[in-house]
């Protein structure tokens, strides 16, 4: 699926490390995270990776796989900022690592082939971690290394 490298470039983006993002220690970057009680007091972002496209083709019924979709939850703790900005900055800056991932093995066996934006979401609240937060959205074409 493409773990790897995707986790990688956003963990080692110097411009996201800058806003705070720096990965697992810090609890800032977390993948399919579904706790009661959120990471940290200031921003994370929650990666999901969802299904993968699959196609039926013909009468063999050969199957094909597609893309698989990721989306990313981008949260700010509301005591640390109300100014929905600073999640549209990260968004932004989201798109531009991803976007330049082209053919980059990852550490889990997978290749990224491309990266296509596929949408975000509007201004959200988050009652549970009591956080702003906004997703955007991905499409991950990869391969087996």
């Amino acid at each position: 699926m493409s773990r790897a490298a995707v986790y990688d470039a956003i963990t080692s983006d110097a411009t996201l490390n800058g806003m705070g993002f720096h990965g697992d220690p810090d609890r800032s970057v977390l993948v399919a995270y579904d706790g009661d009680q959120r990471p940290n007091d200031n921003m994370f972002m929650v990666l999901r990776w969802e299904t993968r496209d699959i196609d039926l083709r013909g009468d063999d019924s050969t199957v094909t796989k597609g893309p698989r979709h990721l989306v990313i939850w981008v949260h700010m703790y509301k005591g640390f900022s109300t100014d929905f900005n600073r999640i549209d900055k990260v968004i932004d800056q989201l798109d531009n690592v991803l976007t330049a991932i082209i053919d980059t093995p990852g550490a889990d066996g997978r290749t990224v082939c491309v990266i296509e934006p596929e949408g975000q979401s509007r201004d959200l609240r988050d009652t549970t971690y009591d956080t702003f937060c906004r997703s955007t959205a991905y499409r991950v074409i990869d391969r087996v290394t």
